[in-house]
Parts: C-alpha cells; sequence; structure tokens
C-alpha cells in the first residue's frame, strides 16, 4: 500500500532481484515477552541506553530483529549465572 512498509529485497551479483521477503522484527511487547518483563520495562531499558539501538524504525516505532535481542540477552549482566 502507499506508503505503507516495504519488503527489503536483496540483489544478486547481476543486480537483478533475487529474493523479496520481510524478515520478523520484535516491538517492545515481543522483547518484554522473550525477557520475561512488562514493555514498560523493556522502554525503561531503552530510555536509560541498556537496550541496542533499533535495527529499523518504522513510522516511528523502534523494532530490533531476534537475532539482535538474542544477541544482547547472552551479554546481559547475570546472564547464565546460576547454571549447575
Amino acid at each position: 500500500p502507499p506508503g505503507g512498509p516495504h519488503p527489503p529485497t536483496r540483489r544478486g551479483a547481476g543486480g537483478g532481484t533475487t529474493l523479496t521477503h520481510r524478515r520478523e522484527l520484535w516491538s517492545y511487547r515481543e522483547i518484554a515477552a522473550h525477557i520475561g518483563v512488562r514493555p514498560d520495562t523493556v522502554r525503561s531499558y531503552r530510555k536509560h541506553a541498556l537496550l541496542p539501538e533499533p535495527d529499523v524504525v518504522e513510522r516511528g516505532r523502534p523494532l530490533w530483529y531476534p537475532e539482535t535481542i538474542r544477541e544482547w540477552v547472552s551479554r546481559r549482566p547475570g546472564h547464565g549465572w546460576r547454571r549447575g
């Protein structure tokens, strides 16, 4: 639709389009569900620069690729300290 989001397009070596798809993106809600907190907590993390910069900002909404958040979670202080 006009003005709507468009999926990313990858171009092959010859310049032709080889694959068109839209990668999954997470909002505050999906991040909150992934780490077991409320969306407002995730917003607070961003406000205090504890969350990675968004991968995409769509209509003013910050969005992240799941792999960005999984990587961030793996580096968070205290992650995995209760093993064994």
